[in-house]
């Protein structure tokens, strides 16, 4: 009974740990406009877990690309899916940039004048596997077979987040998630940062020096003028 039990909680591990790997990625540009892929690859074991999960996003995202990906002995897909603003990012059915009362509040964006402001505030819920020594060991055993990565390249430096690694001056930032999904707890994800309106704020400069150069230009004319009529008054004084 006692072999049965440790077979069961190595598949059970298994199944969490070393027969995946998942990548997904967001890249966000300078107008705000949204690229994200998710790469998700696997054992032969759960080829169906995949392509369910392929299902699912293309159900909902017709328009998403989809290209196979076959690495070592792992199999499965990477999914393109782009959206033109950060609205219709902040707009999609994904449960994990979802807002959940009391628990996240998802994607959620301030428009300025100059700028429009970005917060991320999102929650990987853990699943407990099994409350046992066997079961801990047996994770941490597999743990460094398991990536799953969540990472996000901004056009300019985060304002703040809690990301797990940061480089490129504070643009590309990531988050592990790999620990909180072997171990059952929640992983949150937070960061804050801005997308500049670069039309209106060139439109500000140009408007700014224009009324600058035309005050210059006046004060330019006024003192040309002042030479003029004080040698008129001259001129009416002495005949």
């Amino acid at each position: 009974m006692k072999i049965c039990k440790i077979f069961l909680l190595f598949a059970i591990c298994m199944s969490y740990t070393g027969c995946f790997q998942i990548e997904s990625n967001l890249k966000i540009t300078e107008n705000g406009a949204v690229t994200m892929r998710n790469k998700f690859v696997g054992t032969p074991y759960i080829t169906g877990i995949i392509e369910n999960f392929k299902n699912n996003l293309l159900k909902n995202n017709p328009g998403a690309k989809v290209k196979s990906v076959a690495e070592g002995g792992f199999s499965g897909y990477e999914i393109e899916i782009f959206y033109p603003d950060l609205e219709k990012f902040a707009a999609n059915n994904i449960e994990m940039y979802q807002a959940r009362p009391g628990k996240c509040t998802g994607v959620q964006i301030s428009h300025g004048f100059f700028y429009d402001t970005c917060t991320f505030d999102l929650l990987f819920e853990g699943r407990k596997i099994e409350n046992s020594e066997l079961a801990e060991t047996m994770a941490q055993t597999l743990l460094a077979q398991v990536i799953f990565n969540f990472t996000v390249e901004l056009p300019y430096a985060a304002e703040n987040s809690n990301a797990d690694f940061m480089s490129n001056d504070g643009k590309n930032l990531s988050w592990n998630i790999a620990p909180a999904l072997i171990h059952g707890q929640d992983k949150s994800m937070q960061l804050s940062f801005k997308i500049y309106d670069k039309v209106k704020i060139a439109a500000t400069v140009f408007i700014v020096l224009m009324f600058v150069a035309g005050v210059i230009y006046n004060l330019s004319q006024s003192g040309k003028k002042q030479p003029l009529k004080d040698d008129f008054n001259n001129e009416q004084e002495n005949p």
